[in-house]
């Protein structure tokens, strides 16, 4: 693999680079079982427990707002952006808990314990729950014993990596998405000259274009050169 020039320090990062996260746009690569299996997750009468576990910039995320639009029930979703309000929640009212990043979640005892009460209840009510992590279960410091225990009763899957192939229809798609072409050539350039983790690959792109909206210009490679070049200096 030829070495990569430029690193994430050099790009500000944006993490919302999909508008509408969905099964549709969601390229699957290794992971159609996954994908499989979450679909029918979505709107089954059947009680189930599924662990996900993926590396940043896997579709950890994306792949719980697939499950959100796809389902025809009342689901929780927890994450990051409303961990702090969820106490407040009618739970009685829900088919199926989501809980995004549940690694990076739990930051106080008082939050696993709010977690653990509510992940305890819908087992007993026999409700879905879908769980993803960047880390392995019995990597995750719980400090509740019982709660590894209780997602362990489930199915565990592990989001492989897309091959190069893979991230390129990711990034043309992406680009779609935002309403423009995206040159092979200039996507071989991208592939061959940055870090190629997806979620950096999608980011810098997003930067890229935001920079030729300001500037008025197509994204091009000497455009990408200069934006690069502008950066460090």
């Amino acid at each position: 693999m030829k070495k990569t020039k430029y690193n994430d320090s050099q790009i500000p990062i944006d993490f919302s680079f999909i508008t509408t996260k969905n099964f549709e746009n969601y390229i699957p690569g290794p992971n159609i079982e996954i994908i499989n299996a979450l679909v029918e997750f979505s709107n089954t009468i059947k009680s189930s427990i599924i662990m996900l576990k993926g590396k940043k910039g896997s579709g950890k995320s994306h792949l719980c707002q697939a499950v959100y639009h796809a389902s025809t029930k009342n689901i929780i979703l927890l994450d990051s952006s409303n961990i702090d309000e969820f106490y407040d929640i009618n739970n009685t009212t829900y088919d199926i808990l989501i809980i995004d990043n549940i690694d990076s979640l739990i930051q106080s005892y008082n939050c696993e314990e709010k977690i653990f009460a509510l992940i305890n209840e819908f087992i007993l009510n026999k409700k879905n729950i879908l769980i993803t992590s960047s880390l392995r279960l019995n990597e995750i410091d719980f400090q509740i014993p019982d709660l590894t225990s209780r997602l362990k009763w489930g199915l565990s899957f592990k989001i492989k990596e897309l091959n190069d192939e893979e991230k390129i229809q990711v990034l043309k798609k992406y680009a779609l998405e935002r309403g423009f072409l995206l040159p092979a050539h200039v996507c071989d350039y991208i592939m061959s000259h940055f870090i190629r983790d997806l979620y950096f690959l999608c980011n810098s792109l997003k930067f890229f274009d935001e920079k030729s909206l300001s500037l008025r210009k197509k994204i091009t490679i000497p455009f990408i050169k200069s934006i690069i070049k502008y950066k460090d200096n």
